[in-house]
């Protein structure tokens, strides 16, 4: 889906969109971590989450949800690869 398209949707239903960039692997912030993930949404574990993501950033990004203990019915996930 092509971002506008998403910030029309998450408009439509009085959401927020966040898009975080950056890297997965060590060293520097961990934009992807519970620690970060939290201080962006202090109620994350009452919100649904949505995360499409490279396999890497979305392994990183559901195993920060798993530390925070959002609840998994409320975790959605698409995993897709880069040709």
């Amino acid at each position: 889906m092509l971002l506008n398209e998403v910030r029309h949707l998450v408009a439509l239903r009085g959401g927020r969109l966040h898009l975080l960039t950056g890297r997965t692997g060590d060293g520097g912030t961990a934009p992807f971590g519970p620690g970060s993930l939290h201080r962006l949404v202090p109620d994350i574990t009452e919100r649904n989450v949505y995360v499409c993501a490279p396999p890497a950033m979305t392994r990183t990004v559901l195993a920060g949800l798993r530390d925070l203990w959002v609840p998994a019915r409320q975790v959605h996930a698409e995993k897709f690869g880069l040709a």
